[in-house]
């Protein structure tokens, strides 16, 4: 009798610490009420306006020098072997997926219609998809102390396909960030955590893939049916997908502004390009005014809510190929053309073969294009690891541009839109270990 209480007490505490029991999709969450950004454009959501891009647009202004960058780097993109050099016998360009399980079942759909093995498009035979993506592990997981693991899986995961890390050249990303999510969460702070984690996965992004010119970047699908049971709700439950493409906004907004964190060109290069990707977000069941989109409770797992249904993939593949088959940041670069002519296509429906390791000449660099207009792209056989100067002179001796790195990147591409049109010589000079200066120079001409 005497343990008949103690027993009891027990039994309660343990009964406090036993999981929630799982509820599965929460269907009659089928709107919240919230705008999607796309149709609420210049209009305001507490304070902050919508759209994609500055001035509530959805498209970004052509006149930007951002986008006329964006666009040269999708102009002049050409395959890399394995070694990261330009060849089109033996090079691809190659996107990767980031992000959760989601993305990963995105693009198992994604890559038959990369590789045209579904009808609809016919792209590049020198283009390629593959799935980085990393089930349960969002962006605390991929920048925090257990990051080595996340990338190290990733880099494996590129090797196991048969290609390199210096071929990996676009990517799409689709993030949340369990950490920031856990806790309290408030407008506009916690979409603004997720955009500085953002910012330091493109900077880890860059040392790893050093070739990544281009990043598209999709914001959350709705997350109002979603199992509030689940361990990572938090991160998921409305508003907090809603506020996700507000991240995702605000970070391309500042690298449109010119945030010098965000510099995606010169010497000093810190993340790639990025742009939109997709709009997924609907407010559930309520068909966008903008495009007539919406999701409905069936679209997604009928375990969590959260997850999306087999076909509903497929769909949201197509809408990412629909995306970069239109967009002036990836068509010239997706779709078939006579450029592409030389390249070989796949040896066998799954695996691209790895190009043969190819020596190149120490001093054998390029620039492209040339004539150029807006970026000068230069392409050197290896990194420069110690320190650099970049200038470029015109005829008469005149400096008109100048940048000290630390180190250069085997390709970078200079701003040389504000140059008058006419002949220029580029030089790059590398301290060497002994103290002398080796220094190379190139001729190019800027046009109107």
């Amino acid at each position: 009798m005497k343990l008949r209480y103690p027993i009891l007490l027990l039994a309660l505490i343990c009964a406090t610490q036993l999981p929630l029991k799982a509820q599965g999709p929460v269907c009659e969450n089928d709107s919240t009420g919230l705008i999607p950004l796309i149709d609420l454009g210049p209009g305001m959501y507490l304070g902050y306006q919508g759209g994609l891009f500055p001035g509530g647009s959805n498209t970004e202004a052509t006149a930007s020098q951002h986008y006329k960058k964006g666009r040269s780097f999708a102009k002049n993109m050409q395959p890399l072997d394995s070694l990261g050099n330009v060849n089109y016998g033996d090079g691809v360009v190659l996107m990767g997926g980031f992000g959760p399980s989601v993305v990963g079942s995105l693009f198992d759909e994604f890559v038959p219609i990369v590789r045209d093995t579904v009808d609809g498009y016919i792209t590049n035979r020198c283009f390629d998809a593959i799935n980085l993506s990393a089930g349960g592990k969002g962006l605390d997981f991929a920048t925090g102390i257990d990051s080595t693991k996340y990338w190290n899986n990733l880099l494996g995961k590129i090797i196991e396909k048969g290609y390199t890390p210096e071929q990996l050249q676009v990517a799409f990303m689709y993030f949340s960030n369990k950490t920031d999510t856990t806790g309290m969460t408030s407008f506009p702070e916690t979409p603004l955590e997720i955009r500085d984690s953002y910012e330091f996965f493109l900077r880890m992004l860059l040392d790893r893939f050093p070739n990544v010119k281009i990043v598209f970047i999709s914001g959350r699908h709705y997350g109002g049916y979603c199992d509030t049971t689940m361990e990572q709700a938090n991160a998921i439950e409305e508003p907090i997908s809603y506020w996700n493409s507000f991240s995702v906004k605000w970070l391309i907004q500042d690298q449109i502004t010119g945030d010098p964190n965000l510099r995606y060109f010169g010497a000093n290069k810190r993340v790639p390009f990025i742009t939109w990707g997709p709009y997924y977000w609907t407010d559930g069941a309520e068909p966008r005014a903008t495009d007539g989109r919406f999701y409905v409770c069936e679209d997604f797992s009928e375990t969590d809510g959260y997850h999306l249904m087999p076909e509903t993939y497929i769909e949201d593949a197509d809408y990412l190929m629909q995306h970069i088959y239109n967009s002036d940041f990836s068509r010239y670069y997706v779709r078939n053309d006579t450029k592409w002519i030389d390249c070989i296509p796949y040896n066998d429906s799954i695996y691209r073969s790895q190009p043969d390791l190819l020596p190149v000449s120490a001093t054998d660099w390029i620039i492209y294009p040339n004539p150029a207009t807006d970026l000068l792209h230069v392409y050197l056989p290896e990194p420069l690891e110690t320190t650099c100067y970049v200038s470029v002179f015109d005829p008469s001796g005149i400096c008109r541009y100048a940048e000290e790195a630390q180190s250069l990147q085997k390709m970078f591409a200079l701003d040389i839109a504000s140059l008058t049109p006419g002949m220029y010589v580029l030089r790059i000079s590398q301290q060497l270990p002994d103290g002398r200066q080796q220094i190379e120079t190139k001729t190019f001409i800027k046009m109107e």
